[in-house]
């Protein structure tokens, strides 16, 4: 199942209403189906994991956080790795583990009983999403680091979707301090249930083609994802810091896909290569 972070964000309300930038903290909630994934193993070192070795039991549903940051025409959104812990024995005894699952999906920690979870050993690649409100469209920025520098950076550049029919009700709650009214929504095969405030002067959502007409989304559910906002801050964003990047290079998105494929090989080609050196082999 590939998970797409993304977010609408769109022209600032007229002067009057005034508070074009802050910062909204939303927790996702997504369901995982193993047999979607793309699993790779590693053991201590690096080393990779027998066919054999035993697969740990998954969870079905992950979480993590995602953060939007908006400035005038621009925004940015930070999504952390999606984790779980969960633990793995084999009838020869507990044996650590670490599961990364490929593909942009999550990042597991695994361990037997007596050993120390750790987390997933990460490539050197960090992936960012940038918003062009002027031109409507989004920025997928990929960076690879080495010993904490920016090495290589490349972007793609994706439209916004066409929002689906919001169907509203009478019905209110409060989230994260503001009163959101209820509606519903069908995008493709996917229904969602969307609680959305218009006290906030910008238009948003963290679902791509999921956008009311006026306010921001607080929470949006469906049997697939959720995500739900924790706190809304709204405050000073230097516009600078919700730019593009100086220095990336446009791709296409087959091309950016590719650029993340060879990043990984290599970091666990090097991981490999460390454990062997360890291990005094060849």
């Amino acid at each position: 199942m590939k998970i797409l972070l993304y977010a609408l964000l769109g022209a600032a309300l007229p002067a009057a209403a005034q508070q074009t930038s802050g910062v909204i903290e939303y927790e996702m909630t997504a369901r995982i189906e193993p047999g979607q994934m793309k699993i790779v193993r590693f053991g201590p070192g690096g080393a990779p994991l027998p066919a054999d070795a035993p697969m740990p039991e998954l969870p079905d549903l992950m979480t993590t956080k995602q953060t939007l940051f908006f400035s005038g025409s621009k925004a940015k959104i930070e999504s952390e790795a999606m984790t779980a812990n969960v633990m793995v024995t084999s009838t020869g005894g507990a044996q650590g583990q670490t599961v990364t699952a490929g593909g942009g999906m999550p990042s597991l920690a695994v361990g037997g009983p007596g050993t120390m979870k750790r987390p997933a050993l990460r490539p050197p690649v960090s992936n960012t999403m940038y918003i062009d409100l002027a031109e409507r469209k989004y920025l997928s920025v990929t960076e690879e680091k080495k010993d904490s520098t920016v090495v290589g950076r490349w972007y793609t550049e994706e439209p916004y979707k066409q929002s689906g029919e919001f169907r509203t009700s009478g019905k209110t709650k409060t989230i994260a301090g503001y009163k959101c009214r209820r509606a519903t929504v069908k995008v493709g095969d996917e229904s969602f249930v969307v609680w959305y405030t218009e006290e906030i002067p910008v238009l948003f959502s963290p679902v791509n083609g999921v956008l009311p007409e006026k306010g921001v989304v607080l929470s949006i559910e469906s049997s697939k994802r959720s995500y739900v906002a924790k706190k809304v801050t709204l405050q000073p964003v230097p516009e600078a810091s919700v730019s593009l990047p100086a220095g990336a290079e446009k791709v296409t998105p087959a091309e950016l896909k590719e650029k993340r494929r060879q990043i990984i090989e290599k970091f666990h080609n090097e991981q490999l290569k460390k454990f062997q050196e360890a291990e005094g082999r060849p």
